[in-house]
């Protein structure tokens, strides 16, 4: 973490999977928060409860839970929940603004919920921030399906529904090259061409050496809306 902050990082997104299953997780909010980064977990929900929020929630800054659907069974056709899984996610995000955290909330806009209107649910919960993102084939993750990919036009029927809410948008063009992630064997890793390519380990290579293994674009990343008020 310390490397991070060293050339740079401002704010870190644990991700995965999923992060709180991570049994040192707690650790690495904390280590990063006392060095000055802002913090974000990124969930589907299954840790974040009372007891995480109170041991972690002061050096937490956001919580970002997974919502692709208000139809619980779409959720547990993408498989999310066993046909209760809005409504966990609606009392969590209650949970998280009773905290003081700041709230997003993620939805990846698939051929089951491209024609779904979510406006009920978005202003339900009201997060601070809403992203949705077209469905991305990685063509050599472990797992993906076809039969999920939309089109642009699909994608961007689905945001103009929702413009009033002012999703953050990103379809497959913007988020190619546009993050810096890390593994958690401590690589870089992109998706590239649609194809997750990894550098180096960081620890054995640096930062810098490690970077350009893999490409990022600046341009993407701004024009997804990758700075803003954190």
């Amino acid at each position: 973490m310390k490397t991070l902050k060293d050339y740079g990082t401002e704010k870190i997104n644990f991700a995965g999977g999923e992060p709180t299953l991570c049994p040192f997780l707690g650790e690495l909010i904390e280590c990063s928060k006392n060095l000055g980064m802002t913090t974000s977990v990124i969930s589907n929900g299954t840790g974040i409860n009372k007891r995480f929020l109170r041991r972690f929630g002061k050096k937490l800054d956001w919580v970002g839970l997974s919502l692709d659907s208000g139809n619980e069974f779409i959720q547990k056709k993408l498989g999310r929940g066993r046909g209760d899984y809005v409504q966990d996610i609606i009392d969590k995000c209650e949970m998280i603004k009773t905290a003081g955290i700041k709230l997003k909330i993620n939805s990846v806009i698939t051929r089951f919920n491209y024609e779904e209107d979510m406006a009920w649910l978005i202003e339900k919960v009201k997060p601070n921030r809403w992203k949705v993102f077209q469905v991305l084939e990685i063509q050599n993750r472990y797992w993906y399906s076809r039969d999920l990919l939309i089109s642009q036009e699909e994608f961007e029927f689905f945001v103009k529904r929702h413009e009033n809410l002012n999703p953050i948008s990103e379809n497959n063009n913007v988020m190619i090259d546009s993050y810096i992630m890390i593994d958690p064997i401590g690589r870089f890793y992109q998706n590239t061409g649609k194809i997750y390519q990894f550098s180096r380990p960081i620890l054995e290579v640096g930062i810098l050496n490690a970077l350009k293994d893999i490409k990022f674009n600046r341009n993407k990343f701004l024009e997804r809306g990758g700075i803003y008020a954190w």
